[in-house]
């Protein structure tokens, strides 16, 4: 088991180049994880601890798992006016998270690329909820994740069934006609501008620069500023990751987590909606219907789309949308 570190200072980690959103003014606390992936290499998950004035450990604990060529940016989306990051919305709502960055990402260690493997990483999360159990004393655990990280999220779950229920988001068990694109056109970390020569490991992937708009966005809910900040702050995936992401998306895993799902996708999701190999993602009931028969009957999962958002839900402008829901659905099933 590892240890937690958490960094009393009252505010993010100076170091942190992402300010933590303060629109709902969370009390956040930069905390640090000891952990081992399964090969026995010892990782450091960076994390930010966020919670609104007066929080109350009944509520659970949201632990927040970006996707791949992303990090905990994506759920600390600097706020603007209407337009505020899931972290401050949950806070200004009464939730807490707990935002990391997955090994390979943002502030967290940089193991070998092959050692970040799918399993590996559901592991090292194992580790993080077990440590926000005792450490940090909260009651009960909830998994959100987003795209890899959904993924990530359900095989902790079905693995370990240690967490009380897992929000999926930008995840499902289909192909929309830009899912392949995507992988193909990854390049080596080490070889883009936006990070600093040498700094990325070998095996260490990102996407080509300017093409986030194309895979993540719908361009008529998004906004150009938020696309350049995207591009900005992105971040990296692995080898590994690349060529364990297909068998983590086994349907027998998703049907082995006994606990309350909801999945939630953007009604213009190319990588996972549309085209010949995937549905169209119109309505709930369509996910519901499509995805119903990849889950157990006591996850009894529960379908929301975001209109007219593409992949990365969260920096759509009607993403508040999607957080409302998302919290709805927590009060329904963990009432404090």
């Amino acid at each position: 088991m590892g240890c937690l570190i958490l960094w009393t200072t009252g505010g993010p980690a100076a170091a942190d180049p992402r300010p933590v959103p303060v629109d709902a003014e969370p009390a956040c606390t930069p905390a640090h994880f000891a952990a081992t992936l399964t090969a026995g290499t010892p990782v450091r998950v960076s994390a930010v601890l966020c919670s609104p004035p007066g929080a109350r450990h009944e509520a659970p604990l949201q632990i927040l798992v970006a996707g791949a060529t992303y990090d905990r940016a994506y759920w600390m989306l600097p706020s603007a006016p209407g337009r505020p990051s899931y972290v401050s919305w949950m806070a200004g709502h009464g939730g807490s998270t707990l935002t990391i960055d997955r090994p390979g990402t943002g502030e967290s260690s940089r193991p070998p690329a092959d050692l970040l493997t799918m399993a590996n990483e559901a592991g090292v999360l194992h580790q993080v909820v077990a440590e926000a159990r005792t450490e940090l004393h909260f009651r009960r655990v909830v998994l959100v994740g987003h795209s890899v990280g959904s993924s990530l999220a359900l095989l902790e779950a079905a693995t370990f069934h240690d967490v009380d229920g897992v929000i999926a988001s930008g995840f499902l068990h289909t192909y929309g006609p830009k899912l392949g694109t995507l992988f193909s056109d990854m390049q080596p970390a080490s070889q883009d501008p936006q990070f600093a020569a040498g700094t990325e490991p070998a095996g260490y992937l990102s996407t080509l620069p300017g093409t986030r708009s194309d895979f993540f966005y719908a361009a008529a809910d998004s906004s150009p500023a938020v696309v350049g900040w995207d591009e900005l702050t992105k971040s990296t995936m692995t080898t590994g990751e690349e060529q364990t992401i297909p068998a983590a998306a086994d349907p027998a895993i998703s049907r082995s987590v006994g606990v309350p799902v909801m999945i939630s996708v953007g009604e213009y999701d190319q990588l996972f909606c549309g085209g010949p190999f995937a549905f169209p993602c119109s309505t709930a009931a369509d996910i519901v219907r499509n995805e119903q028969s990849d889950y157990s009957p006591s996850a009894g999962p529960e379908g929301y789309v975001l209109p007219g958002a593409g992949h990365a839900m969260n920096l759509h402008e009607n993403a508040v949308q999607w957080f409302a829901a998302a919290a709805g659905w927590l009060d329904r099933h963990f009432p404090s």
